[in-house]
């Protein structure tokens, strides 16, 4: 089995919304802000380069679920400490 081009664009992007969603969450010393959200727009990137060109779109589907994820649960915990200190 020979890898594409699109298939490391792929698990690229998948690798760095799962990173994005495990670290998003870290908001002391704003560890978020500087390790988190650039793996998730580097994956974002990736994600639209792979879903304009990949013939094989409907794999791309779980990156955008994951990065949402991630970002929901990120902010919800900026917001849950913002008001509890």
């Amino acid at each position: 089995m020979s890898f594409t081009k699109y298939d490391i664009i792929f698990f690229l992007a998948l690798l760095l919304a799962i990173w994005f969603a495990f670290i998003g969450m870290a908001w002391t010393y704003y560890i978020a802000m500087f390790a988190g959200y650039p793996a998730g727009v580097i994956s974002l990137i990736l994600w639209r380069i792979g879903r304009k060109n990949d013939i094989n779109k409907e794999r791309y589907k779980s990156i955008v679920v994951v990065l949402a994820v991630g970002l929901l649960v990120s902010l919800g915990i900026l917001i849950g400490l913002l008001i509890t200190n």
